[in-house]
């Protein structure tokens, strides 16, 4: 008989041979790829970029519509290093020397957009610990209006007037250059958080003020939901989820992406793109997700491309689109600002060919179970104690080391694939496992990925219970 396959199930035949647990070593077949015969990924070197010179600057772009130069690189926020806490693992503290040297490294290579918020816990504080120490028409700093609505009730305008201003003396400045609304996806909610109890018009009048340069939202929602929102006021610029692997489409069934209601990077850009929008990008790198692949993915990456990581294609993926005012990445330490600074300087970008390459490695991305989770963490705390990220963690690890195990399949790596799955689950605790969860349902409206968390926790137990 002959046997139907499905186009990711072919472009996987092509790519891989031998496909088991990565960490075993992984053999890849070429094809059409720079390096010929296909190789161990053992055997592949990555050759990183230089450090930037002192001196250098990042590449930049002018925004006439702004009035701004802008560096195509911003330093998101809202994962700073932290001080060390109890066994040697992370406090939870940001680590203000840490953040001192981040931001003065960055400003001194060109990086002039910095993003925070008030739901992002210290961020604001530490970042205008930081930025005051530099002249301020030598940074740019971007923070949110991130009055969430519970259910159906909405945030009040003295509460908004209240984050406004709190904002601004945690900054330590007078005025903002980007004033976010924040976690915006549908004009329903919109009118729910910002016009229906006046917010609105309390922002304008900041902008008015001078308070406000620049005002903008970041956007959750779907392709149909974008456009009505965009005719509500004049713009100056929108965030949007954008990388690689949601090029095409969200994951439906998890995200945003569903049904008849689908939501891709790709569309929203072109939504943006045709207003002559600018388009701010988050998660490019997908919370750390599209750094931290599979050896195969990595393999295939490398050798195209030996003198970038995987982070380091998905950024050069975001900053080729000529559309993209500013490609946030939410950088944790100093390693990861200097790959990515030496990435921004005398920046290469992908031509079409390689673009279209990025997308075939987004179908073998997808091609394993994924939970969209970006460990935003702001889903936490459960009212249960489940460690919601550290579930999905756990799985997407397994996910894109193509180690889940199934127990109608026990082929010969079943009983390595099983113990470490279950290792790595009863290392969360028993109080922070999913079959902690009791679907109270408080962390759906916070989830801006639109994860269905109690579901998916339940898929995560109900592996476990079928592992025995």
């Amino acid at each position: 008989m002959t046997k139907k396959i499905t186009r990711r199930e072919a472009i996987k035949d092509m790519f891989f041979v031998g496909v088991g647990l990565a960490s075993a070593g992984t053999l890849l077949q070429a094809c059409g790829t720079r390096g010929g015969a296909g190789k161990n990924p053992a055997d592949l070197v990555f050759t990183p970029m230089p450090e930037a010179p002192e001196g250098s600057k990042i590449d930049s772009r002018r925004w006439d519509s702004l009035g701004e130069t802008l560096g195509m690189l911003g330093l998101g926020c809202m994962r700073l290093p932290t001080l060390p806490g109890a066994n040697g693992g992370h406090g939870g503290r940001l680590d203000q020397d840490a953040v001192n040297d981040m931001i003065d490294y960055a400003i001194a290579h060109g990086v002039n957009y910095f993003d925070t918020a008030p739901a992002y816990g210290e961020s604001e504080v530490v970042t205008g610990n930081a930025l005051k120490r530099h002249p301020r028409e030598s940074f740019m700093i971007a923070t949110k209006m991130s009055n969430m609505a519970w259910g159906n009730s909405a945030p009040t305008l003295e509460g908004a007037k209240t984050m406004f201003e709190t904002s601004l003396r945690n900054l330590q400045v007078d005025y903002v250059d980007f004033l976010l609304l924040h976690a915006v996806s549908s004009t329903s909610e919109f009118a729910l958080r910002f016009e229906n109890n006046g917010v609105m018009n309390y922002i304008l009048e900041q902008k008015a003020a001078g308070k406000i340069r620049h005002l903008g939202f970041s956007f959750h929602g779907s392709n149909a939901d974008l456009p009505p929102l965009l005719d509500k006021y004049a713009w100056d610029f929108v965030q949007i989820q954008l990388n690689y692997a949601d090029w095409k489409d969200m994951p439906s069934g998890f995200g945003p992406s569903d049904g008849d209601n689908p939501t891709s990077s790709e569309a929203l850009y072109n939504i943006l793109v045709e207003r002559g929008i600018p388009v701010l990008v988050m998660e490019p790198v997908k919370g750390g997700a599209l750094a931290n692949v599979s050896d195969a993915l990595r393999a295939k990456m490398l050798e195209r491309h030996p003198n970038l990581s995987p982070a380091g294609n998905a950024l050069t993926f975001v900053g080729s689109l000529p559309g993209v005012m500013v490609t946030l990445s939410g950088m944790s330490n100093m390693e990861q600002l200097k790959e990515n600074v030496a990435l921004f300087t005398g920046f290469k970008p992908f031509d079409q060919k390689e673009m279209d390459y990025m997308l075939t490695i987004a179908d073998l991305y997808k091609s394993n179970t994924h939970i969209p989770c970006t460990a935003c963490s702001y889903c936490m705390p459960c009212p249960n104690g489940v460690n919601i990220p550290g579930n999905f963690k756990v799985f997407n690890t397994a996910s894109d080391n193509l180690s889940i195990p199934d127990p109608a399949h026990q082929d010969k790596e079943y009983k390595q694939k099983r113990k470490a799955f279950l290792k790595a689950f009863n290392e969360l605790g028993d109080g922070a496992k999913a079959t902690a969860c009791i679907d109270c349902n408080a962390c759906l409206p916070k989830c801006p990925q639109r994860i269905r968390i109690p579901q998916q926790l339940h898929m995560i137990s109900g592996l476990v219970e079928s592992l025995g």
